[in-house]
């Protein structure tokens, strides 16, 4: 159970919105963490069409100030969650951020990259991911 940045908990396994999604695990004072987040806002701020699904195990105020900072709070696709007690990055054995996990429509991992991947190989998983679900 993560808790949202909405003042909500959600289990992401039960999440469903009908659309592929991508799962970024990050921490607001990565560097590379950073850049995508700007390169990300820049290339998908209109794909209403994914989900993106922000995870960090900092605090909720941390990640509000991390996703105002890139704008991504006001896009409608972009949601953030606080991982404090460390059960997804266990779950996934993550050592480190960030991680990225593309899913299609029915939750089937796609694609995913440990540590940065580039916008370019972003859109081609995101792409699959459609493809996959039609």
């Amino acid at each position: 159970m993560l808790n949202s940045t909405d003042a909500g908990s959600v289990n992401l396994k039960t999440k469903s919105d009908a659309t592929p999604s991508v799962l970024i695990y990050f921490n607001s004072s990565c560097p590379i963490c950073q850049s995508e987040a700007e390169l990300i806002q820049r290339n998908f701020r209109d794909d209403l069409e994914t989900q993106f699904l922000w995870v960090s195990s900092e605090s909720v105020e941390e990640i509000k100030e991390f996703s105002a900072l890139y704008k991504l709070d006001s896009l409608s696709s972009h949601h953030f969650y606080s991982d404090t007690l460390y059960s997804l990055a266990n779950a996934f054995k993550l050592t480190g951020v960030p991680a990225t996990f593309i899913y299609d429509v029915e939750g089937n991992l796609v694609d995913y990259a440990l540590g940065a991947i580039s916008i370019s190989d972003l859109k081609v998983s995101i792409q699959k991911a459609h493809d996959r679900s039609r």
